[in-house]
């Protein structure tokens, strides 16, 4: 074969393995295009990157705990005596104070009794002015008789020494004698029977008016325990606070020991529960937090925080409840509260590279990426709190992995700022 002969052979071979070349994919060879933020960039190389404005502030978390209603003044006031109800003096929710009427038993019974004993003292009275006077006329009288019977008992002496004298000088007989003798004996009796009545009237006297001094305490003691049992039929409020509910209605029967309301000292509401020692810094007295209880959210202020953990590890706190007199005591409730984790530069988490154990960001500066060591300060919810780095600076967030110190850059400026809404401190 001659060379015209080969070359006709070998034509189509070269023909095929062009076409087959001309048929392979596009870029199949050829390098990919664009940023690699994996790939250590060549010096010229400039990576696009986007970055966050960083901002001076307190980062703060919101935490929620479970709180039991406790209250220092919570009466269920019941009935002191049995009644028909027969008036509410007050509305639910309406400020008493100590002593007033809420509800009103019937009181018919009571009054009538009340009556009764003051009529008994009345007749006390009288009979007791009865026996002082009777006793004291009948005494008048008696010692007017004695001291009659003692002058006729002298007049009588005198007349029979007279008769004894006569009679031995004979001037009178026997007979006149015995007369005088025996009208003597008669003063004699006659005096010791009105010395014996007027001694008599005495022990009268001294066991009839205590007797009837006593019966005349006794109806005014009886008077006392009736006004008692009067006044239990009002029942009322044993301190001032707001009356939370009234279980009693007009018309119904309330047996003794009967809880006819319920009263509350508004400012004696609290709310007990336990937080992390780590929060105890944020809670001190008078901080004021949310307690969420039906759906109805109440403002509460710390009280009680002794900032020692128990064995548990936890601070229990107690808040006194603003206008909680209608929470019932022993219920759960929800408190909610923020506690300051800590003031220095915010940024996101995501804008923070770790290596070797430190902390470190980038910094947009001048087209260069500089590298800033950060101390963290707080972290909670994918930011963070540092100081290093001075607020206003341009972070490089997200961290692209092959980001080297002194690498030129472009900042996206059409990228929105990628930093999450935080809570600055004013």
């Amino acid at each position: 074969m001659n060379w015209t002969g080969k070359m006709k052979q070998v034509l189509p071979l070269l023909v095929l393995t062009t076409l087959l070349a001309g048929c392979s994919r596009p870029g199949q060879d050829a390098k990919p295009q664009g940023n690699d933020l994996n790939t250590a960039p060549a010096k010229t190389t400039v990576l696009k990157v986007q970055t966050v404005t960083a901002k001076q502030g307190t980062l703060r978390v919101q935490r929620s705990s479970s709180a039991i209603i406790t209250a220092q003044k919570d009466s269920q006031v019941a009935t002191q005596s049995g009644g028909t109800v027969t008036r509410l003096l007050a509305d639910e929710g309406e400020q008493v104070g100590t002593g007033a009427v809420v509800v009103q038993l019937d009181d018919t019974q009571q009054r009538q009794a009340l009556e009764n004993a003051k009529l008994q003292v009345q007749q006390a009275q009288i009979n007791l002015q009865q026996t002082q006077n009777s006793t004291a006329n009948a005494g008048a009288s008696l010692t007017s008789a004695v001291a009659s019977a003692e002058a006729t008992l002298a007049q009588a002496r005198q007349n029979a020494q007279s008769a004894e004298t006569l009679y031995g000088l004979g001037g009178i007989s026997l007979a006149d004698l015995q007369a005088a003798r025996a009208t003597l004996a008669q003063a004699q009796s006659g005096l010791s029977s009105a010395r014996n009545n007027l001694e008599q009237n005495g022990r009268s006297a001294q066991g009839s008016v205590p007797l009837q001094q006593v019966a005349l305490e006794t109806a005014q003691e009886g008077v006392r325990q009736a006004e008692e049992n009067l006044a239990r039929t009002g029942v009322r409020a044993p301190f001032a606070g707001t009356v939370a509910s009234i279980s009693a209605k007009v018309g119904e029967f309330a047996a003794q020991g009967t809880a006819v309301f319920r009263l509350v000292d508004p400012g004696s509401i609290r709310a007990k529960f336990n937080i992390p020692s780590s929060d105890a810094f944020a809670l001190a007295d008078g901080t004021k937090l949310n307690l969420g209880y039906g759906g109805v959210n109440y403002v509460a202020t710390v009280q009680g925080s002794p900032g020692i953990a128990g064995a548990d590890r936890l601070v229990p706190i107690t808040a006194r409840v603003q206008g909680g007199e209608k929470l019932p005591v022993g219920a759960a409730a929800q408190v909610r509260y923020r506690a300051d984790l800590g003031q220095g530069v915010l940024i996101p988490s995501s804008a923070v590279q770790v290596d070797g154990g430190e902390n470190a960001v980038f910094v947009a500066v001048d087209g260069k990426a500089e590298r800033r060591v950060v101390t963290v300060i707080a972290e909670s919810g994918g930011q963070l709190a540092v100081s290093g780095v001075d607020p206003g600076q341009s972070v490089i967030d997200p961290l692209p992995g092959s980001l080297q110190d002194g690498a030129a850059i472009a900042v996206d400026t059409g990228a929105k700022d990628a930093a999450k809404p935080v809570e600055s401190a004013p």
